[in-house]
């Protein structure tokens, strides 16, 4: 392999935008490949031992704030409202009903988690949802399960019936949760993102407890280094945060640079008002701080939790779940959704996904076939670093585990790389475990990168790994060994 030595990528990578691809896993989607070659009559194997399931559910992607991507929001989503998601959810259930039918195995299974995210999910249409719940109880187990929703704060108080209720009497869940974008609790901010109809900070306060009424637990997400924010209005947003109850706070630094693609990122007052990477590290920094002294611990790069949650089964569970590839697999539903399993030995997987437009997504459910259209098999190399990029999320690489896996060390495997986290203070290490200073949180996107560049080049050098060449066909399941004809969910 050619190319920049790890201490000079990753020297080059921290002089740029430190955003949360991380969060997305490794690959990312623009690094997959089209599933062209595989079979349409061939669905991802799912049920390997001793592993636990977790379920996402995109109902639809649609989201209406006034500004586009309220300004810096690059996630898929397009323009719509709740009477045009209706006719999505028909067909995620129809792509859930075949999957499960497909792979009996999975009727009734047991969750871990179940989280329905997407462009906004709490926007979904009540009946479409209702039935969509309904089709969920059919086709798993919830009973020892964690459901999130999440959505925009003033959704969760719309409907009839409320979403909320739904999901409290369908689907008879260990734990019930939420999950909203408070962005901020400037309302001029809140404007001029295009978010004036999505709620107020009274409107935040009432979601909070209403939720806590119903015994759910609600996290809520906030944005700073927004252009031209000081740190005493970031810290205020932490402080209303803390004040109206929420149980988990994400925080998030904002993403903005020239070529996003985003409105925000067209304009060139909003860029030049923005912090250079030393001075938002700083910030988040003393962020992170304030969180501490207000009675939270820090769960994930991102996530803060009350100390009250710790070791309770009511904390978040479904990112601490999603950070252990090799205990859980995955399977989403609905545009743009990624699906993950791996051999029983953990030397090889498969991720899929959905297509994103919600024509595209309804075409491919319409076929009858499987509806997923990008696809990544991962060799052990990938797998790797598929790992060690979650365990950062988790800021906890544990040796022995890494030891068992992949029978041998990380820093051996990844001795260059370490070398120069270690050297720029990203990282520190124990006998047990190799873990992410508070700056390394902070450029934990430059440290992921450099893996990735690695793998990404030996993956050039290879050619694309390929079911039943590279990784076992165990992978696969071709999903008309078990067509019953009639659902059982239907």
């Amino acid at each position: 392999m050619t190319g920049p030595s790890p201490a000079a990528e990753l020297k080059r990578r921290m002089r740029m935008p430190q955003r949360h691809r991380l969060l997305h896993g490794y690959p990312l989607a623009a690094a997959m490949h089209p599933a062209d070659a595989i079979s349409p009559d061939h669905a991802v194997a799912f049920g390997r031992s001793k592993s636990k399931l977790l379920v996402g559910v995109l109902p639809h992607p649609f989201c209406n704030p006034a500004v586009t991507g309220c300004g810096f929001c690059v996630f898929p989503h397009e323009p719509g409202n709740s009477a045009r998601s209706a006719p999505i959810v028909k067909s995620v259930i129809q792509e859930m009903e075949r999957t499960v039918t497909g792979q009996m195995q999975l009727l009734q299974r047991e969750v871990a988690s179940l989280y329905f995210g997407g462009g906004t999910a709490n926007m979904t249409e009540p009946l479409a949802f209702r039935e969509l719940c309904e089709v969920l109880a059919v086709g798993f187990d919830f009973r020892q399960a964690e459901v999130t929703l999440e959505g925009v704060p003033a959704y969760f108080l719309r409907g009839d019936p409320r979403l909320l209720d739904v999901m409290l009497a369908k689907l008879q869940a260990r734990h019930v949760r939420i999950s909203m974008g408070v962005q901020t609790f400037d309302e001029s901010r809140l404007k001029e993102m295009g978010r004036g109809a999505f709620g107020t900070p009274a409107t935040f306060r009432e979601v909070v407890e209403y939720a806590h009424s119903l015994g759910f637990t609600v996290s809520g997400d906030l944005l700073f280094n927004l252009p031209g924010q000081m740190l005493d209005q970031m810290k205020d947003d932490v402080s209303r945060a803390v004040e109206i109850g929420l149980d988990h706070i994400g925080l998030y630094h904002l993403v903005l640079f020239r070529g996003l693609g985003t409105p925000w990122a067209a304009d060139d007052d909003m860029l030049a008002e923005l912090p250079d990477n030393e001075r938002a590290c700083e910030n988040w920094l003393a962020l992170r701080e304030m969180l501490f002294g207000l009675g939270f611990y820090q769960t994930s790069l991102t996530n803060f939790e009350r100390v009250k949650f710790r070791d309770t089964p009511e904390r978040y569970r479904y990112e601490e779940d999603s950070f252990r590839p090799n205990r859980y697999e995955a399977i989403g539903f609905g545009p743009s959704a990624i699906s993950y399993a791996a051999t029983p030995d953990f030397s090889h997987a498969i991720k899929t996904m959905n297509p994103t437009s919600s024509a595209e997504y309804t075409a491919a459910v319409a076929t009858g076939k499987r509806v997923w259209n990008k696809v990544f098999v991962y060799r052990t190399h990938d797998q790797k670093v598929l790992w060690l990029t979650r365990r950062l999320a988790a800021l906890n690489i544990d040796r022995g585990v890494y030891r068992q896996l992949f029978d041998t060390n990380p820093e051996d495997d990844f001795a260059a790389e370490f070398a120069a986290f270690a050297d720029a203070g990203l990282v520190t290490t124990t006998a047990d475990a190799i873990r992410p200073t508070p700056k390394g949180m902070f450029y934990a996107d430059s440290i992921a990168a450099v893996w990735a560049s690695r793998a990404i080049q030996l993956n050039r050098d290879l050619g694309p790994a390929a079911v039943g060449r590279d990784a076992p066909a165990a992978l696969l399941h071709d999903s008309r060994e078990n067509n019953a004809g009639h659902s059982p969910m239907g």
